[in-house]
């Protein structure tokens, strides 16, 4: 196989690792995994062992880069937190420029290996262990990906066109910038550039000089690598890419400005403090990839409070985003089951007013507008966050033995209930869209408006928790089976499409339910003064 066939196959091998390990990170980063990862994560100097860790490992900082957009987008990582990680990922990337040589192949080998014995022995049974093992799959491929393109770019550097190319590029400081550029991104590593370049120095076939301009373009380049890699998304999933290309460029400009400064005044700034390390051009050159690396660290740190507002205005958090995440709970709160259970209610009101807007779409082909989020994707926020609370509920549970439990189990029900409503509006919404538009528009129409009007009151009487919007909430949500009865026979009568008629009956059960549930969402009167007589 061509080395150009084998870097197109690991570079596809990395891209489906990427995806594997950030999407189950994502799912597996709930309940006591996120738990653990959050506390681990936040300790002090662990998100930068981390880090020098996953760069020293992966040689990539597009690998580290998408790992902690991963755990950023799972909520176990904080910006301010993922920010330090990739600071130390990049001194971590000079290992191997330092070592000349890194084989994670062995590391690959022992991972996958493992991931399908886990497999064959029927390991991934659980929700929890089969995330598990797609992570490390992915994670298995990502490196074993990285490896085959670094295989096929070393193993090109005796080719006399490479041998050409690299003469080419060390004719002038800028081609050697833009020739360094383009490798890093279609290699997906400035380190595997700087290895590269090692050997050209040592053999005269490029200047010292001139090494150096190609290692600077190379890190300036795996930042817009990685920005390219993550074009397609947006939100949190880009902030981490976009602080990558941001810092990379900033410190190639200030290292530029600096060897301009050096060469031309004769200032004795970069090259001559490498140059009294050590005579050696090999090892010149991998110090000057390593100070890269530290200015680059040292830019992030020092000024991580400005990079996170600036990364954060260019790509602000999506409301799918912010919907999946809690703004009250907090880890601390679970050591005190009535400050868990309050919190826990503001994040439950939080989900409540978010039911009406199931409708929005179907309300928009009507003449409303929207705020652009799918059904789909509503869902799967709701749906995320009300398990957030389900655990954290639960831990406080676990946390305080002995504890009054009965308004835990108050919390949990009312969320269940909840939970229910967001199943039903969202198959309801799936049963109405199948119900052609000729077919009892009018109907569709009013039974829209006619539930988006009370799911808003539902939470709005919620949130008030008062005993006369309990009752018209009750009265609202009576049972009225019989005049439900007589507009479905009403209505399946003038329907003509058996597609239709299917959509519409479904539909119109689903509407039973979800008055069903929005009555239980509010006390009876009976439960009322069982609670006044036990609070007297």
């Amino acid at each position: 196989m061509s080395d150009g066939a084998t870097a197109w196959a690991g570079l596809g091998l990395f891209l489906i690792g990427i995806r594997l390990l950030t999407s189950h990170l994502k799912q597996l980063s709930t309940g006591p995994i996120r738990v653990f990862l959050t506390r681990a994560l936040n300790r002090v100097g662990s998100a930068e062992l981390v880090g020098f860790v996953s760069g020293a490992l992966s040689q990539s900082t597009s690998a580290v880069t998408f790992l902690a957009t991963g755990l950023l987008c799972s909520g176990a990582l904080t910006l301010g937190k993922a920010l330090p990680m990739l600071a130390w990922a990049n001194i971590g990337t000079s290992v191997l420029v330092l070592l000349a040589a890194v084989d994670v192949r062995t590391l690959v080998f022992i991972l996958l290996g493992a991931v399908g014995i886990a497999t064959l022995v029927s390991a991934d049974q659980s929700e929890r262990s089969r995330q598990i093992l797609y992570a490390a799959l992915g994670l298995g491929l990502l490196l074993f990906g990285l490896s085959m393109i670094k295989d096929s770019a070393l193993a090109a550097q005796g080719n006399a066109w490479i041998i050409e190319f690299f003469q080419f590029a060390a004719s002038a400081a800028p081609i050697a910038f833009l020739v360094g550029l383009v490798l890093a991104i279609a290699v997906q590593s400035s380190a595997v550039v700087a290895v590269l370049a090692l050997p050209l120095v040592t053999s005269g076939l490029i200047a010292f000089d001139q090494a150096v301009m190609l290692i600077y373009g190379a890190s300036a380049g795996s930042g817009l690598a990685v920005l390219l890699l993550a074009s397609a998304t947006d939100g949190n999933a880009r902030q981490l890419a976009l602080c990558q290309a941001i810092v990379r460029l900033t410190t190639a400009g200030v290292l530029v400005g600096l060897l301009a400064l050096e060469t031309h005044a004769g200032v004795p700034l970069v090259l001559a403090s490498v140059r009294r390390v050590t005579e050696s051009l090999p090892l010149q050159t991998s110090f000057i990839y390593l100070l890269f690396q530290i200015a680059f660290a040292a830019i992030v740190l020092l000024f991580s409070k400005a990079l996170i507002r600036l990364i954060t205005r260019l790509s602000p958090p999506s409301h799918e985003e912010l919907l999946s995440k809690p703004l009250y709970l907090f880890e601390e709160a679970t050591e005190e089951p009535s400050t868990a259970v309050a919190v826990a209610n503001l994040e439950y009101q939080r989900l409540l007013t978010e039911l009406p807007h199931y409708l929005d779409d179907l309300r928009a082909e009507l003449g409303e507008s929207t705020n652009h989020l799918s059904v789909d994707a509503r869902h799967e926020a709701s749906s995320h966050l009300a398990r957030q609370i389900d655990e954290f509920l639960d831990d406080t549970l676990q946390r305080n033995a002995g504890m009054d439990a009965a308004p835990i189990f108050t919390a949990r029900t009312h969320l269940r209930t909840l939970v229910n409503l967001q199943i039903a509006l969202s198959e309801l919404h799936s049963e109405l869209v199948k119900i052609p538009d000729t077919e009892e528009a009018q109907f569709k129409s009013q039974l829209i408006e006619g539930l988006h009007a009370l799911l808003g009151f539902a939470s709005e009487a919620v949130i008030e928790n008062s005993p006369e919007a309990y009752e018209l909430l009750h009265r609202l949500t009576a049972d009225r089976s019989g005049l439900i009865d007589r507009v479905r026979s009403k209505l399946l009568d003038g329907v003509s499409a058996l597609h239709g008629r299917d959509a519409l009956l479904s539909a119109i059960l689903i509407f039973e339910r979800i008055v069903w549930l929005l009555r239980r969402l509010a006390p009876t009167p009976s439960d009322e003064r069982s609670s006044a007589e036990s609070t007297a």
